[in-house]
């Protein structure tokens, strides 16, 4: 089966045998404004909701970094790139195994030092959930690890449960916005009843996301074009209409 984010991991790959090639004049900024030129020029988006924080090519970084990782391994023959370029993802990545092992203050301690404020806010839990969800997307983990990992976060974190019922939406918009993108839903009834499905499998079942914030992923994320999205989502809203989501950003 073809993958929706095919176009997406051949341009990972291409930066990482870039990055490879240079590593000695590369940092994590370099990096950066690499990914956001190339991804402008192939008129590409980073993996976002329906907001777009200044922040959010620094946080696209994690996808270089899963199929850096996971899918060429380059950790073990470059780990210089990871030091210089991916050590907040791997920071972050640490922080979940620590969670995941029960060690919820060595977690606070991790996410502690990789905080600009040094305090954990909803920005920081969301850079958290990022990673897992793009080993999810990316097909490293299943949607069962990825839902274990939301609700370990949530009891480490009770006090950012806004934070990962957020994310869990997010979660929810982009699966939907990859079934409409492969073919799987083809009408408003198929759309609603996955869209639901898909909350009550995450463990959040009031995490539902607007079609005016699904619309948004899938012509972002997966450049699907509103005749498509007009035959399974409801009609498009009023731009100047803000949904719950137009005012959370740490969904992304």
């Amino acid at each position: 089966m073809k993958t929706p984010h095919k176009n997406r991991i051949q341009v990972a790959v291409a930066l990482l045998g870039e990055f490879t090639k240079s590593i000695e004049d590369l940092d994590r900024v370099k990096a950066v404004e690499i990914l956001k030129k190339t991804y402008q020029a192939k008129k590409m988006q980073p993996i976002r909701g329906k907001a777009q924080p200044p922040d959010i090519y620094d946080k696209e970084l994690a996808t270089l970094y899963v199929i850096g990782k996971y899918g060429l391994k380059l950790d073990q023959d470059y780990p210089e790139l990871f030091e210089r370029i991916f050590y907040l993802e791997r920071n972050l990545e640490e922080a979940i195994n620590k969670i995941l092992e029960s060690k919820y203050e060595e977690a606070r301690e991790i996410l502690k030092s990789v905080s600009p404020s040094g305090t954990i806010d909803s920005n920081v839990i969301a850079r958290l959930l990022r990673v897992p969800l793009t080993k999810l997307i990316l097909g490293f983990i299943q949607e069962e690890e990825f839902k274990n990992v939301l609700h370990r976060v949530l009891e480490a974190f009770p006090e950012e449960e806004k934070t990962v019922s957020n994310y869990a939406r997010f979660f929810v918009g982009l699966k939907l916005s990859e079934a409409i993108r492969r073919g799987e839903v083809k009408s408003k009834e198929e759309k609603e009843a996955l869209k639901k499905a898909l909350a009550i499998r995450t463990g959040f079942p009031k995490s539902t996301p607007s079609d005016d914030y699904v619309r948004a992923i899938a012509k972002s994320v997966f450049n699907i074009n509103d005749k498509l999205l007009d035959r399974v989502l409801s009609s498009r809203k009023d731009a100047s209409s803000p949904t719950r989501e137009d005012t959370t950003k740490s969904q992304q």
